[in-house]
């Protein structure tokens, strides 16, 4: 039998199925996470930019809407002929502009009651062609400069740096009469048209800016909190915030006046956001994790369990521990399927394993092997070989006071002991005639050392059969003598006899010559063994020295005579060589 192969079992699959389990299951739902994260992230980035970019057109829209009602208020009052009226009144005046007058009187009544209707509006001035104030409502406020540099070609929108807030110019529109309507509006007004909605997290500010992109007023509003107002002048407003990224900027254009409104929102909500989604996705990655794991580990420790089953059993088959190579499970799936197909093949093997041994003790264990393969077919072929004839001397008269069982113990104690000092050189034992064993060297695999190989064979059976002598003398039993006879020649070896039943066996002289030579024993005395003249050329030199030439004999059946040699009892022969003994393992 082929040896097991070495167990090379380094690790478990109770402990790197799950782990590949759990890889294979968290690593893609991680994959799948970053980039729903990542995606996520730069949908929040874009909702931000799209709520500043809707927040800064909505506060341009109300500041648009502010300016431009003041601007009507101005080209309605501008209009009147009133205004230019008194505008007259106060260029014929010696120290004309000395001081405004307390009120608009130029407007009159109704006028007054639609200025004050506009809460938004703080002031309104009565300006002549070189700049000069003529009247102003309220009156006595000279927070203004008292000269201004005023030119058609002006943008009606002019920021009024010294209150914070932004005036609206607009010419008299009367015949004659040069000169210019101002309407203020306040500061308040524009904090309250720059308001900011409130947030989730982080700063968001509003700056208006003048077509030279100066800012007039900052409003600033942090998560729940109210806005912050700072007027005129103003600093950038995120210029120094945060120097480790930049914040979300979107610009509104207030009409075509060059105007415009900047929204910036600080990057804290959506840090915070993108925190917030960074956490759940966590969370959800370690519940699915545990539960993967969990999952894993069972159904790891289940299929490991089963097939550490069959490998156990797979092993016993190995060694040839079939009665224990049984998988017990009771399962109904594919492992079940395959626990029920091991045990029959394992019954199958235990079967064809006793019939492989009986049949091995019928014939030798290579004639097995290669019947086995088909490699044996009916007939033979012609091989040169060396057979060993021996017979138990005066055996028939030692029969005589045995019993017939106490006769086959006996035949079988000898043959054991001398089938194994002759396999242990590699002999075939051919078969068994009563108290007579034939033993074929070269057969059926051809051997270079077959004659050397029978000669050892004789002197190890000799050994054997002393040891055997001194066992049966310890009982009071006669000792056994034996003869043994070699031929070497050619000889046809095969399988012989009919379809049905036939045997491997070895025919020819050179099988009658060695049992010729076998039955000299009788007359021949302190002979252990004796070969033809073929055996004894085909032995080394330093083994042909032990020999003795026995001269030309003849033999029963045969009409020539042949030259024999003999191996005295006394002759000691040299060591066998290594390569002429057979492996233990190799003999059954």
């Amino acid at each position: 039998m082929t040896p097991p192969p070495p167990d090379t079992h380094k690790r478990s699959l109770s402990r790197t199925l799950p782990v590949s389990v759990l890889l294979f299951t968290v690593v893609p739902l991680v994959i799948a996470g970053l980039l729903t994260l990542t995606e996520g992230a730069q949908r929040l980035r874009e909702e931000q930019e799209l709520r500043a970019r809707q927040t800064a057109s909505l506060l341009a829209g109300r500041v648009t809407q502010l300016l431009a009602t003041a601007q009507r208020l101005a080209q309605a009052m501008a209009t009147s002929p009133g205004m230019a009226a008194g505008l007259r009144q106060r260029t014929g005046e010696d120290d004309a502009f000395a001081e405004p007058l307390p009120r608009l009187d130029a407007l009159g009544g109704d006028w007054l009651a639609l200025v004050r209707s506009f809460p938004e509006v703080d002031r309104v001035e009565l300006l002549d062609a070189r700049g000069r104030v003529a009247q102003t409502l309220p009156p006595h406020v000279r927070e203004a400069p008292a000269v201004r540099q005023l030119s058609p070609s002006q943008p009606p929108w002019h920021p009024r740096e010294d209150l914070g807030s932004v005036e609206v110019r607009v010419p008299l529109m009367q015949e004659g009469v040069e000169g210019w309507v101002v309407v203020g509006v306040s500061a308040g007004a524009l904090a309250q048209a720059l308001e900011l909605p409130d947030q989730d997290g982080g700063e968001l500010r509003a700056l208006l800016r003048d077509a030279q992109d100066r800012g007039l007023m900052l409003v600033r509003r942090i998560a729940g909190q109210p806005p912050l107002v700072q007027p005129l002048p103003v600093m950038e407003a995120l210029a120094a915030a945060d120097a480790r990224s930049r914040p979300v900027v979107a610009r509104s254009p207030l009409g075509d006046s060059g105007w415009s409104v900047e929204v910036q929102a600080s990057l804290d909500a959506y840090r915070s956001l993108v925190l917030a989604e960074l956490l759940r996705f966590g969370l959800m990655v370690l519940v699915i994790s545990g539960l993967s794991a969990w999952v894993a580990w069972r159904f790891a420790r289940s299929l490991a369990r089963a097939i550490r089953e069959v490998a156990r059993a797979a092993r016993a088959i190995l060694r040839g521990h079939y009665l224990n190579a049984h998988v017990a499970l009771e399962r109904d799936d594919e492992l079940g399927l395959l626990a029920q197909s091991f045990n029959h093949m394992s019954r199958e093997l235990e079967q064809r394993e006793r019939e492989r041994d009986v049949f091995g003790r019928l014939v030798s264990p290579e004639v097995r092997d290669q019947l086995v393969q088909g490699e044996l077919m009916l007939g033979g072929h012609e091989v040169e070989v060396t057979v060993l004839f021996s017979d138990i001397r005066g055996f028939t008269q030692l029969c005589e006071g045995l019993k017939p069982r106490d006769v086959v113990l006996t035949l079988n104690e000898h043959f054991t002991r001398m089938t194994h000092a002759v396999q242990r050189f590699g002999g075939y034992v051919n078969n068994y005639m009563g108290d007579a064993m034939v033993v074929v060297f070269g057969a059926p695999t051809p051997d270079p050392h077959r004659v050397e190989r029978a000669l050892y064979a004789a002197v190890a059976m000799r050994r054997e059969l002393a040891e055997f002598n001194r066992e049966r003398a310890s009982y009071g039993a006669a000792p056994l003598e034996i003869g043994i006879g070699l031929a070497s020649g050619t000889a046809l070896a095969g399988q012989i006899g009919s379809p049905e039943r036939c045997i491997y066996t070895v025919v020819g002289d050179t099988v009658n010559v060695a049992a010729r030579l076998e039955g000299l024993a009788r007359l021949e005395s302190g002979m252990l063994a004796f070969m033809n003249q073929a055996t004894r050329d085909l032995l080394p030199p330093h083994v042909r020295e032990c020999l003795r030439p026995l001269g030309e004999r003849a033999l029963k059946g045969r009409g020539t005579l042949i030259p024999v040699w003999g191996l005295p009892e006394e002759a000691e022969l040299p060591e066998p060589a290594p390569h002429l003994l057979r492996p233990e393992e190799e003999i059954l």
